[in-house]
């Protein structure tokens, strides 16, 4: 859990330099692309350990767990920094929690409803009294990142209902074999293409979106499915307690400022975390 708070806790950096080089959908088609490009003897080593009939959870992995988070912090994060967008990805939890009792046959405890309470409080105090940006120009973009959450909390639930006895990698390189195609053409439609060979930066960009397709999709989802298989699906996706810490530490490095709010809100945020995971 160390290791994976670690990588994906440093991908908010290396999102918010790929964006200044590439447009947000070129950034995220590109993260597709190559994850599909590495997942694919991934795909022959386990090709007889995939259930194919289960493509529909398969789907939600591919979109909810990586394509449409990785889009929508591609677009916030041209507008807030990535100190905030990764305390607002310590969300996670909560919507893990709210959707799992709603769709999920999850339990509920007293302690856990007013985690989320807590929790979305802080994230309300991120979006509305962040420091970096105005109201009017921070909050639209934030809630960005609330969404991405929201996807990430759908994927974790699916995988601990639907997948939990598939192997990790098998779930993974599937899911990616079967939305390859489609991340494969959004990419030339989108222009990612011809941009990564004419920008006089491409090749930097395409060196911070290899990080994040490989350590923070490839890796980090395989690593992270097994975390979900062996544990419950609140539990594995606490990993995002460790990224508002990861990311604030990087992003000072990074020359971004921290003030008290930013501090307050994400300890907030943790406080409901901890109520939410009894």
């Amino acid at each position: 859990m160390a290791l994976l708070g670690l990588v994906w806790g440093a991908s908010f950096l290396f999102i918010k330099r790929s964006v200044g080089i590439f447009t947000p959908l070129q950034m995220a088609m590109w993260r597709m692309v190559l994850a599909t490009i590495i997942y694919l003897p991934v795909a022959v080593a386990y090709w007889s350990k995939i259930d194919w009939s289960r493509w529909k959870p398969l789907l939600i992995v591919a979109f909810c767990g990586s394509a449409l988070p990785n889009f929508f912090f591609a677009i916030a994060q041209q507008h807030v920094n990535s100190s905030l967008a990764g305390a607002l990805n310590a969300l996670t939890p909560l919507f893990t929690l709210v959707i799992g009792a709603s769709f999920f046959r999850m339990k509920v405890s007293w302690s856990r409803f007013w985690g989320i309470v807590v929790g979305l409080s802080g994230a309300m105090a991120l979006i509305l009294f962040n420091s970096s940006a105005t109201v009017s120009g921070s909050a639209f973009f934030a809630f960005l990142c609330v969404l991405a959450t929201v996807c990430y909390a759908i994927n974790a639930n699916s995988v601990g209902y639907y997948l939990n006895d598939q192997h990790p990698a098998a779930i993974s390189s599937a899911a990616f074999m079967i939305s390859g195609g489609f991340f494969i053409a959004g990419l030339v439609y989108s222009g990612g293409w011809t941009a990564a060979w004419q920008h006089p930066q491409g090749m930097e960009g395409l060196g911070y979106v290899f990080y994040l397709s490989a350590l923070g999709t490839v890796g980090g989802s395989i690593l992270y499915f097994w975390l979900l298989q062996r544990n419950r699906p609140l539990f594995a996706a606490s990993v995002t307690y460790l990224l508002p810490v990861t990311a604030m530490l990087l992003g000072v490095l990074d020359g971004e400022t921290i003030s008290v709010i930013d501090i307050a809100g994400t300890l907030v945020i943790l406080a409901g975390l901890y109520l939410a995971r009894k």
